[in-house]
């Protein structure tokens, strides 16, 4: 009886060990690949401090959407809230992180040096990213628009996927422009020959978010995640972004 007494203790102990382990230590996230950057630093910081493993995605929002979808198992996801509340994706709650700028950065050895040159012979390739899936392409769409350049500059434009493609673009010199945010401009900003501020007004005002999904499948983890996001640690890290 003794024996069977002790041994019902360790078996107790090991299931209450590690259960925690299974479900709390790892934590789904997926992000714009334009954040890519800003979500790495978060993500590794927020598992120095909890010992939480992050497990990451990144891509624009129409690879991403259809991702959470069929995963089941995402907890986060961080991108534009405009775009995020459009979709069908059920969430409990959000944080904001800041608000999105969109830049243009020129390539090493380009003579613009403003916008209003972007029709002149020296801008010659200009990329953007799809205005359909990822937020910077929609804002650089409407920024065009509104100005009166996105008839004019057909010819010139280049479509891609994401915005981390458009600065690989320019910076590999293959266009002599691309609008991307200001999050992804501060990492390549030694990499382009400048960075040019879009007039905010231009566009859509892009707010980021970190929305939870209803059906987090690591409650434990995801609460953790969002009262770190809320420290004064990862906001200086945010604003160290460009947010």
């Amino acid at each position: 009886m003794h024996f069977l007494k002790i041994l019902c203790c360790c078996l107790a102990f090991l299931a209450g060990w590690t259960a925690p382990l299974q479900a709390e230590d790892t934590l789904n996230v997926a992000a714009g690949a334009g954040y890519k950057r800003l979500v790495e630093q978060a993500c590794a910081a927020f598992t120095a401090q909890t010992g939480i493993r992050v497990q990451q995605v990144f891509g624009n929002m129409g690879q991403i959407v259809p991702q959470v979808k069929e995963g089941g198992d995402f907890d986060f996801v961080l991108g534009d809230k405009t775009h995020l509340e459009s979709t069908d994706l059920v969430f409990s709650e959000e944080h904001v992180l800041g608000r999105g700028r969109l830049v243009a950065v020129v390539a090493k050895g380009v003579a613009i040096t403003g916008l209003d040159q972007l029709t002149a012979p020296a801008a010659g390739r200009i990329a953007i990213a799809d205005a359909k899936k990822a937020i910077y392409g929609h804002a650089a769409r409407e920024y065009l628009a509104n100005t009166g350049l996105w008839d004019r500059l057909q010819p010139k434009l280049l479509v891609v996927g994401t915005v981390p493609q458009v600065s690989a673009y320019v910076i590999s010199g293959e266009v002599d422009v691309g609008f991307i945010n200001q999050t992804e401009a501060m990492a390549i900003e030694q990499k382009v020959g400048r960075v040019l501020p879009v007039d905010e007004t231009l566009y859509s005002p892009v707010l980021i978010v970190a929305k939870r999904l209803q059906h987090s499948p690591h409650t434990g983890a995801a609460d953790a995640f969002l009262a770190f996001l809320r420290t004064d640690a990862a906001r200086t890290l945010v604003k160290q972004h460009g947010l």
